[in-house]
């Protein structure tokens, strides 16, 4: 997106460099002493040092810059540690040569140089920065930018510093990792209409045996279950369809005396989501009063989400999430929230309930009717993570 600079003009603008420094300190002093030892050549000598550094804030001021950037990041959306590409482009017109620096935050690994000087600008001619990518270690929202500017005069004596353009950003997202499914996929037999819901998603048979049809091509045949019941048995795929998943992650800020407990429970939710959107399966996710409806608007939610006061309680939040199309219900909560799980209301008929308890320490858990309570290791990894 280009935006247009502000002009580099104006004294308000102008440092003098350390050379700068030296000459007006120089001057300066050679003004004293000359005037005091009536010493004419020094005189001169001092008011050239004045007169070099006055050329060089004149230098600097007078013909400024205009400039507008462009930045193009790939991609908007990533993961941890995972590389992101920024291309600036300047368009404008600029009397000399350039230096610039690009604003990021401490908290991103970048590579290739995220500044250098800029070529001589000409109104007919786009000059192309030189790319670079950085890696985030954190999850949110990274800046990337204003571009700094800095122009300095010929000798080097004074410079204008300014910011240009504006700040994009980039959504970095929280670690994936692998994680069971409870109560994930929910079976359909083909021949008898028969319903079942499996604990977790694993490897559980895709390909069941049922009796001959005819016009059931041969190279279908089950030869061991056919001996096994006495009769014809064709090998046939279950109508398999997958529950649809509603998870409630719970910020309220009472609830997470311990920002890593949290950081843990954020992983882990955007691990579940990743999981059931890779196996197809709706999921809702409520986040404080944040409400998505698909696995990409989920896992960008919680790149974001921090505890916060007046958070609504889970049990709010469950009157709009546990909907009739929402087979299974999982909420995540913190040590603080242990007493609320005990509240909990019972889910429509049919529904499946868990709780995660995300804690470094043992915490004492009441389980309510209709759902089950397990509590999580913060101090382990997320990918050890399994259901009791």
């Amino acid at each position: 997106m280009a935006l247009p600079s502000e002009p580099l003009s104006g004294l308000r603008t102008v440092r003098l460099t350390p050379r700068g420094g030296v000459f007006l300190g120089a001057g300066f002093v050679g003004l004293v002493v000359a005037y005091a030892a009536g010493w004419p050549a020094l005189l001169a000598v001092s008011l050239f040092l004045f007169g070099a550094v006055i050329a060089g804030v004149g230098a600097v001021v007078v013909s400024p810059a205009s400039i507008a950037i462009e930045r193009r990041i790939e991609p908007p959306v990533a993961e941890q540690r995972r590389p992101v590409h920024v291309r600036l482009t300047a368009r404008g017109q600029a009397a000399g040569a350039l230096e610039w620096s690009e604003d990021l935050p401490r908290s991103v690994d970048v590579t290739g140089h995220a500044g250098g000087v800029l070529p001589v600008l000409r109104p007919d001619r786009p000059s192309q920065l030189i790319d670079y990518s950085f890696s985030a270690r954190t999850r949110g929202s990274v800046p990337v930018g204003p571009l700094r500017i800095a122009r300095t005069d010929p000798l080097g004596l004074a410079s204008t510093r300014r910011r240009v353009g504006g700040v994009d950003h980039v959504t970095v997202l929280p670690r994936i990792h692998p994680v069971e499914l409870p109560f994930a996929v929910r079976r359909t037999d083909p021949d008898t209409g028969a319903s079942t819901v499996f604990g977790a998603v694993g490897d559980q048979l895709d390909i069941v045996a049922r009796g001959y049809r005819a016009g059931d091509p041969m190279r279908n045949m089950d030869w061991r279950a056919t001996a096994r019941r006495g009769e014809l048995m064709v090998r046939t795929e279950t109508a398999a369809t997958t529950a649809a998943t509603g998870l409630l992650l719970d910020v309220r800020q009472e609830v997470w005396p311990d920002s890593t407990a949290f950081e843990w429970a954020v992983e882990y939710a955007a691990s579940v989501i990743a999981a059931l959107d890779e196996r197809h399966a709706p999921v809702r996710l409520a986040a404080g009063r944040t409400t998505t409806t698909d696995a990409i608007a989920g896992l960008v939610a919680l790149a974001t989400v921090h505890p916060g006061a007046g958070a609504p309680q889970p049990a709010d939040l469950l009157r709009d999430l546990a909907t009739v199309d929402v087979q299974v219900v999982h909420v995540i909560t913190g040590p603080g929230g242990a007493p609320d799980v005990s509240r909990l209301p019972a889910l429509p008929t049919g529904a499946l309930g868990l709780v995660s308890v995300v804690a470094r320490r043992s915490v004492p858990l009441d389980p309510p009717p209709g759902w089950q309570v397990v509590q999580r290791d913060a101090n382990a990894a997320v990918g050890t993570s399994h259901d009791a």
